[in-house]
C-alpha cells in the first residue's frame, strides 16, 4: 500500500502566526526596555519559511548573537570588535560627552570598540526577551495551533481512507 504524504497546510499557517506574534512580541520588549539603542538587533529578527525536517515542522526565527547577550546578560567574549557606527550611536542617544583625549565621537567610540575586543564586555545585566515572548505567542495562539494540527490530522487520515477505498475497489 502506498503511503500518503502528510501536509500540514492549516498547522504551518498556524505556526507562521505564531512565529509573527513571537517576533513582534520580542521586539515590543526589546523597546520597552531600552535595549532598541541603534535598531540593529530590532531589525534583524526575522522570521524564516517553514520546512520540514526529521523532527518535525520548523520555523527558525533569526537574530544577531548579540541577542543573546542581551537576553541572558553573558559576557562578551573578547575577539570580535563591535561597529563602531553603533557604538558612536550609542554615545549620541545616551548623550555621552567625549573625553578631552579624543578628538571627537567617532575616536571615541572606536577606542571603546578596540577596547571590547581586547577584553570583551563585563557586567552586563540581563534583559530576557526570548523566552517571555515565546510564553506570550504560545498563549495567544495555542488553540489556533491545536485546531490546526487536528484539522490536518483530520484531513490525513480521511484522505488515507480515501485511497484505501480506492485500491480495495481495483
Amino acid at each position: 500500500m502506498a503511503l500518503v504524504e502528510v501536509k500540514y497546510i492549516a498547522l504551518t499557517e498556524e505556526l507562521e502566526k505564531l512565529a509573527m506574534d513571537y517576533q513582534s512580541q520580542a521586539i515590543a520588549i526589546l523597546r520597552e526596555n531600552g535595549n532598541n539603542i541603534t535598531g540593529r538587533l530590532i531589525s534583524s529578527i526575522k522570521v524564516q519559511p517553514t520546512r520540514v525536517e526529521k523532527s518535525g515542522l520548523v520555523i527558525p526565527v533569526t537574530m544577531l548573537k548579540y541577542g543573546e547577550w542581551v537576553d541572558d546578560g553573558a559576557e562578551r567574549r573578547s575577539g570580535g570588535q563591535p561597529p563602531v557606527e553603533d557604538i558612536v550611536s550609542w554615545i549620541e542617544l545616551k548623550r555621552i560627552s567625549v573625553p578631552k583625549q579624543f578628538k571627537n565621537v567617532t575616536q571615541f567610540a572606536w577606542a571603546i570598540a578596540k577596547n571590547i575586543k581586547r577584553g570583551g564586555q563585563r557586567y552586563r545585566k540581563s534583559y530576557p526577551f526570548i523566552q517571555p515572548a515565546l510564553q506570550y505567542a504560545l498563549e495567544k495562539n495555542i488553540q489556533g495551533v491545536t485546531d490546526a494540527a487536528a484539522v490536518d490530522i483530520t484531513f490525513y487520515i480521511q484522505e488515507t481512507l480515501d485511497k484505501s477505498k480506492s485500491l480495495k475497489k481495483k
